[in-house]
């Protein structure tokens, strides 16, 4: 861009895009002066309670020694915030690059607001990690290549559609249950500010490829959900199996507790049956998915594009599309 275009910007109006960038400013937190840093961070404490970890509500993890419970609850959230932090960062960049690229005044204003709600978060992260005094697990290959394939991408479509449609309506679920099972305060008040900005940054994911969906050719927009759909209902369904029972495994064992691989048939056996109570939850609309809520407001649940793709009939899409919300935005 040059500098007589940025001259001239257009703004499209949008009152929805617009608001994000005045919330930004009205919502704001400040790092140093609202998080009380002094409360302390108990070494030993699992910082949220232990039915948020995975497995955490099976009768096996339940009847652990408590200091193994804390111990393999601390150590599952200590990763967790490890993948947010880096995760922080990820979408910093992004926003970067999408305020070069993007070409109106207020999609550059969002992206841009953003960025800087991202540094803070990495930072609020950062500090609570290093608070706790151990060093936290390192991210799994899956994650680290889906964040690579994310900062490769140039087009800013695709980059809207990945980091704010995708990762912060699926991130959205995690935030609010770490914020919702929290025991430490300091770690509730970070959560509950981050959760805050992080629902705008999802919104505008929204409200921009809402916009698309609407000018899109037929062509466009079956081609767009075809990319995006599938990997939704996947990422809906998800639930800790063998992979994430061979973690807790693992810890249990470096915690002390004799004899934990023995543990792992229980343990899947009981998280299997609070998967299908989960799933019964979702396909009820007593549980519901912020990614499956995007996808239903962008307009992936139309029925010419479910029709289309061969998921008319999915449970996932008749749950979503039936249960009360909003319509795609305007």
């Amino acid at each position: 861009m040059k500098c007589r275009e940025l001259m001239h910007l257009d703004n499209t109006g949008h009152q929805g895009i617009n608001s994000i960038f005045s919330k930004a400013h009205s919502a704001d937190w400040d790092i140093d002066r609202d998080v009380d840093w002094s409360t302390p961070v108990e070494p030993g404490d699992s910082l949220v309670d232990h039915e948020w970890t995975a497995f955490g509500r099976t009768q096996t993890f339940k009847a652990l020694p408590e200091n193994v419970r804390h111990y393999v609850t601390r150590r599952g959230l200590g990763r967790v915030l490890n993948i947010l932090q880096v995760g922080e960062s990820v979408a910093q960049d992004i926003c970067a690059k999408l305020a070069l690229k993007l070409r109106h005044e207020d999609h550059r204003n969002a992206a841009v607001a953003q960025a800087m709600d991202e540094a803070r978060h990495h930072l609020a992260y950062v500090r609570f990690i290093e608070k706790m005094g151990e060093e936290p697990e390192d991210i799994d290959a899956f994650t680290e290549d889906m964040f690579d394939q994310l900062l490769a991408t140039e087009d800013p479509r695709r980059m809207i559609a990945f980091e704010q449609f995708f990762l912060e309506s699926m991130a959205m679920n995690i935030f609010e249950g770490i914020h919702d099972h929290a025991t430490n305060p300091l770690l509730r008040d970070i959560l509950r500010f981050i959760t805050r900005d992080e629902s705008r940054h999802m919104g505008f994911g929204v409200l921009y490829l809402a916009d698309w969906m609407k000018e899109a050719s037929p062509e466009e927009r079956i081609a767009f959900a075809q990319s995006w759909l599938p990997r939704i209902l996947f990422t809906v369904t998800d639930r800790p199996g063998p992979l994430m029972a061979r973690q807790i495994v693992r810890r249990i064992d470096e915690a002390g507790h004799p004899d934990a691989a023995k543990l792992a048939p229980a343990l899947l056996r009981e998280q299997q049956e609070l998967n299908e109570q989960d799933h019964a939850l979702l396909l009820s609309g007593q549980k519901p998915s912020h990614l499956l809520k995007s996808a239903r407001n962008v307009g992936l649940l139309a029925p010419e594009i479910t029709d289309a793709l061969g998921v008319s009939d999915h449970p996932l899409v008749h749950a979503a599309n039936q249960t009360e919300g909003p319509p795609a935005p305007a």
